[in-house]
């Protein structure tokens, strides 16, 4: 059971009308995801399900261009494997949850969405982005994978080759390009991707909510569901690694990792 928080720290929840939107706010991290974020995150997306005037939520960001920079490193390097694997468990559950709420979820990234940032946008039922936007998958870089389910999620959208070639190589991707790969369906100036997600939402409001629900469903259960406990174990076992401390002290200590395979 995930703790529903009552306070928020590293999010705000603003509501205009019928839309709830959802914004990271840790600046001094660039939005880096730590456990109580992720609960917080949880904890907005049950308050949407549950109030009947929410219909359309909005995830975006309160810095400005930065969607958000992956896992916190800070927190992760002090993790064992036993808090990896609890990391990982709440991080599945609120991903679950965006994709098993009957109602509509757009991501609007403006700026990085890596790692765990670009795994939160495309959960997402739309993802829209500004020219500056940036994905990119880097967690092998510090020795470890993604326990948010971007491996499956991204070779869905994408295709495993290059889903493959994205997570092998850490190459990034601008916002032109993820909309040429169908990991976007908009591209707009900075200054006016929450007026487009707010928009896109106003086109949703207009339509029957349980056939969205409905059409929602259907097209999630439509893809074969391998997001599962075999990434919570291989994330966890990441933490069990020389690699992975080598990888995350190299990345806070601004240098270039020296990888054992052990």
């Amino acid at each position: 059971m995930v703790l529903l928080l009552a306070s928020l720290e590293d999010i705000i929840i603003d509501v205009d009308g019928h839309i709830q939107i959802v914004k990271l706010n840790r600046p001094h991290v660039r939005n880096a995801l730590r456990e109580r974020t992720l609960l917080e995150i949880y904890s907005a997306l049950k308050r949407f399900e549950s109030d009947p005037e929410r219909k359309v939520m909005i995830i975006t960001s309160a810095v400005d261009g930065v969607f958000c920079a992956g896992g916190d490193v800070k927190e992760m390097i002090k993790m064992t494997s036993s808090d990896a694997k609890r990391f990982a468990e709440t991080a599945h559950k609120v991903l679950e949850e965006i994709e098993g709420i009957p109602k509509p979820i757009i991501s609007a990234v403006d700026g990085v969405a890596l790692g765990a940032g670009f795994d939160l946008a495309i959960a997402c039922d739309i993802c829209i982005a500004s020219r500056r936007a940036i994905f990119g998958q880097p967690p092998p870089a510090i020795g470890i994978i993604t326990p948010f389910g971007g491996t499956q999620r991204l070779a869905r959208i994408v295709g495993p080759i290059v889903a493959k070639y994205l997570f092998f190589t850490g190459e990034t991707l601008d916002a032109e390009r993820a909309y040429q790969l169908g990991i976007v369906c908009k591209v707009v100036e900075p200054e006016k991707l929450l007026e487009e997600a707010k928009d896109i939402a106003q086109r949703i409001l207009t339509r029957a909510p349980l056939a969205i629900g409905f059409c929602k469903k259907l097209i999630n259960s439509s893809i074969v569901k391998s997001i599962d406990e075999e990434e919570v174990l291989l994330y966890s076992k990441c933490f069990e690694t020389r690699d992975r401390e080598e990888g995350m002290r190299a990345f806070l200590e601004k240098r270039r990792p020296t990888f054992v395979g052990r």
